[in-house]
């Protein structure tokens, strides 16, 4: 059997790693860019997983000058030094690889393919065949029949490996020719001279013929061409130079031990802690590794007690009463709270303790005859005004409780919550990657119980025991992680915002998703074929346009219809991206139909389409799910389905409200914020003309406007106030010249004109962002009036493009973020006084800046009131805050 040794160029592959995230880069929740660390950690286990070597190094490059910087000074002259946010991950990955005690290779006066070609000259055995892993085509020279180059292709190109005949194939000539060809092209990366004017095509023809550049010179006459043998004459010192320089050293002094290469020495656990530290959990599962006998032992060492016989159950539930704070978890045959029946619940309030009650399993348990007497206890339980319940997204088993009649009298602390104020930037607040970073502690995965996928059994067929210990496992590790993240939100000081806000939302939100909106599956289907009729007349008139018809849904197809057939002109190469389309529009009408075609057919089939699925069938009514663990800025956000997503500038997209009705006798009541972003920013930036506008309740974007035009306010037109609004708009989201040419569609240097301008007359804005940039850039975060913080680590980035949208992002999230506090807490009052006012009217929707209710008309005039009062002085600021309302028998009638 031929065992698989790989070499890995460990510098190509960190460049790699490096320039393949290099504009969405990776972050770790203290700010510290870990790209590198998961480019490169990702594939190297590709390499284990896929490959399956025997043996594995990785081979690098040193910092010192190496013998061929001695044989010609311009070696690599031209190279850009090292960015300095990719040499700072260097020891961050190093340490890590040294964890993995994985063996790697350098030595000063040497580079890494040096390296890479004296290993495979060091192997006793013949059963060994060698794969340098890089994309490095210098390498080519080593290869033979047991020595191979794995090239790791890209996005655009799969790997591949090149063997003898590969290389014969790609460039025509043997392998150990290869050097004689490098010499003669040269390398412009490595500043190696080559002969200049010879290029790879006269190259190869040369090599084929003569085979090695001494064989050249010396049948330098029997070349027919004249051009080629002047230029080989005139850079013949260059061609040896540059050979020797492309010579890769097979003979370097090193300490070798092809042992130290085996997988078997790899250390995993260390390895995986490692990346934990970093926030990097994606490849425990690719890993498959086996618990560490510490973390079995620390399991063995919990006490998890199956409450099976009413009796105990009762004294127990005692026994809580008499708790202050107790970690819930509920066991459910769903992750969609509105159908989920519930399995079990476990209570934690003591480390390495917890108790679990089965409500369905397989097993003939004793308590399944007394069911029916469990709830009512139960209830009493979670009622108790005095016991302060804590979980991990706790708004889950509130709301399956909900349905079962109980409802959490008080929530106090949600782990996964905390965690988005602790670390906001991190990309998962799994209760197993909390307790990975927190307790350094591996919990069981849900798949050792149920299974994979395809193969999944309902939780309640498999055994009490192991359900169990895996709910115990859940309720008593959110007590552990609670007691050190309550010291966390203190000494992040966003204590306030996490007690005072975000935990009394859980309640809210529990009864917004309880309550549902009710959706009319007849106005949808009419929506649905009026729209579908209108794509038809769409298609058609394109196909018109365009004198052929095709695919408009295949890019491929549109492409070869707009630039082959119509020859339209290319703007990003062959794309047919929005941004396309909007620029050919004064070019050719298709490009509005096709504008228009692809807005009603996302409306069809993103939207109208799938909104059916989403209605419950014994409520009639679609319950959201929201979430406030999600956005950087403490917005809410919705799943299943996405209501911030529904389409509403264009009247069709508006319409889809229609469908979103109050029952009979009932109204939909609207409230929105008016202008809410743009009274933060005068707030903030204390600028005194903003203010005065809205103090005097002055249309802002017409006062705007006759500033930056100086015009009168009564001369201002309908274009100047639509500029006006775009601007004032804009910059609140931080966006900068080229961002506003694109919107007023005018040259970049009229907008960095009336950019200029705004400021003039804005000083105010100007010294807010100024401000806020500069704390972003010296403290490392932002902050919300709250508290609500944001890391700004990218404000530092070496690449541009990243650097300039974490400043957008770092201008707007204080302002942004505002906002969403603002109608949180408008949300809890207007929650509280509506229950105890006893109101019949039903908090139904949150959409940005919009709260829906639906109302009986009895109501309508008090809701309203106490609506608008609450959310206008829900947070106080310099400036008078403003409320819409309207209402209607639709969502579309009362907006």
């Amino acid at each position: 059997m031929i065992d698989k040794l790989f070499l890995i160029d460990g510098m190509a592959l960190i460049y790699r790693a490096y320039y393949a995230m290099i504009k969405n880069p990776l972050t770790s929740s203290n700010g510290k860019n870990t790209s590198v660390l998961y480019g490169f950690t990702n594939t190297l286990l590709k390499i284990l997983k896929d490959e399956k070597p025997k043996y594995i190094s990785v081979i690098l490059d040193t910092k010192a000058k190496t013998f061929r910087h001695k044989a010609y000074d311009l070696y690599k002259a031209n190279r850009k030094p090292m960015p300095d946010d990719l040499s700072e991950q260097l020891p961050m990955l190093y340490n890590v690889l040294d964890l993995l005690n994985i063996k790697i290779f350098k030595k000063d006066g040497y580079e890494a393919d040096d390296i890479i070609g004296t290993i495979p000259n060091l192997l006793d055995c013949n059963n060994i065949s060698t794969f340098m892993y890089s994309g490095d085509k210098d390498l080519i020279q080593l290869v033979n029949e047991k020595t191979f180059l794995f090239n790791p292709g890209n996005s655009f190109k799969p790997s591949k490996i090149y063997d003898v005949d590969n290389v014969k194939i790609k460039y025509g000539i043997n392998p150990n020719n290869f050097i004689d060809y490098l010499a003669l092209i040269g390398d412009t990366s490595d500043n190696i001279p080559g002969v200049k004017g010879i290029g790879a095509k006269t190259a190869t023809k040369l090599i084929k013929e003569f085979l090695t550049i001494e064989n050249i010179y010396e049948n330098i006459e029997k070349i027919d061409n004249p051009r080629t043998i002047k230029l080989l004459s005139e850079s013949k010192d260059h061609a040896f130079l540059s050979k020797s320089l492309v010579t890769i050293n097979t003979d370097v002094d090193i300490d070798f031990d092809l042992d130290a290469l085996s997988i078997d020495k790899l250390c995993y656990d260390k390895f995986l802690s490692a990346l934990h530290s970093y926030d990097i959990h994606s490849f425990d599962k690719f890993l498959n590794i086996k618990p560490n006998l510490e973390n079995e032992d620390i399991k063995k060492n919990k006490s998890y007690i199956l409450l099976d016989k009413f009796n105990d159950f009762k004294k127990f539930s005692k026994e809580l009463n008499n708790k202050k704070i107790v970690s819930v978890d509920l066991e459910t045959t769903s992750l969609d709270p509105n159908i989920a029946k519930i399995v079990g619940i476990s209570f934690s309030f003591k480390e390495n303790l917890a108790y679990y009650i089965p409500f369905m399993c397989k097993e003939d348990l004793p308590i399944k005859s007394n069911l029916n007497d469990i709830l009512p206890i139960l209830k009493s339980v979670l009622e108790n005004p005095k016991i302060k319940f804590i979980g991990q997204n706790i708004k889950y088993d509130a709301l399956v409780l909900k349905r079962n009649n109980i409802n959490i009298n008080f929530i106090y602390f949600d782990t996964m919550i905390a965690e988005s104020l602790i670390s906001p930037e991190k990309n998962s607040y799994k209760l197993d990657n909390l307790s990975k970073d927190y307790l350094n502690y591996e919990m069981i995965p849900i798949e050792n119980l149920i299974g994979k996928k395809s193969s999944q059994i309902p939780i309640n067929e498999v055994p009490v025991d192991k359900v169990c210990f895996y709910a115990c496992e859940d309720a008593e590790i959110v007590f552990q992680i609670y007691k050190i993240q309550k010291d966390l939100l203190k000494n992040k000081k966003v204590d306030k915002l996490f007690y005072e806000v975000e935990m009394p939302l859980i309640k809210v939100l529990v009864d917004i998703e309880f309550n549902g909106v009710y959706v009319d599956k007849l106005v949808i289907n009419e929506l649905c074929e009026s729209l579908q009729n209108k794509l038809n007349n769409l298609q058609n008139e394109i196909y018109k346009v365009s004198n052929k018809e095709f695919n408009i849904n295949s890019p491929k197809q549109l492409s070869e219809v707009l630039f082959d057939d119509m020859k339209l002109k290319m703007f990003k190469k062959r794309s047919t991206s929005y941004d396309v389309l909007k620029k050919l529009v004064d070019h050719h009408p298709v490009a509005d139909l096709l504008l228009k075609y692809r807005h009603l057919n996302k409306l069809v089939n993103t939207y109208l389409n799938k909104l059916p699925g989403f209605i419950n069938s014994s409520t009639q009514r679609i319950h959201t799910s929201f979430n406030q663990a999600i956005t950087s800025t403490g917005r809410l956000s919705s799943t299943n389905p996405n209501f911030q997503n529904i389409p509403i500038k264009s009247e069709v997209g508006k319409s889809i409200r229609k469908a979103f009705k109050a029952h009979d006798g009932n109204f939909i009541i609207s409230f929105d914020y008016s202008q809410v972003e743009l009274r933060i920013l005068a707030h903030y930036s204390n600028e005194k003309k903003l203010i005065d506008s809205f103090q005097n309740n002055l249309d802002v974007h017409s006062k705007t406007a006759s500033l930056i035009y100086g015009i009168d306010l009564d001369d201002v037109q309908y274009e100047h106030r639509r500029v006006a609004k775009i601007i004032n708009y804009s910059i609140a989201y931080g966006a900068g010249p080229f961002r506003i040419s694109q919107e007023l569609k005018i040259p970049i240097k009229e907008a960095s004109n009336i950019i200029s301008n705004y400021f003039d007359r804005y000083p105010g804005i100007k010294k807010y962002i100024d401000e806020t940039v500069s704390h972003g850039l010296d403290n490392g975060f932002v902050s919300t009036i709250l508290g609500r913080q944001r890391n700004t680590y990218n404000l530092k980035a070496v690449n541009k493009m990243v650097q300039q949208a974490e400043k957008r992002a770092t201008i707007n999230m204080p302002i942004q973020g505002t906002a969403a506090e603002m109608i949180k807490v408008a949300m809890i009052q207007i929650h509280k006084k509506i229950k105890e006012k006893k109101f019949q009217s039903k908090l139904i929707l949150q959409i940005h800046d919009e709260l829906l209710f639906e109302s009986p008309e009895s109501e309508k005039d008090k809701i309203i009131k106490l609506v608008v009062e609450e959310m206008e002085n829900a947070i106080k600021l310099s400036v008078p805050i403003k409320v819409d309302y309207n209402f209607g028998s639709n969502w579309y009638e009362a907006h």
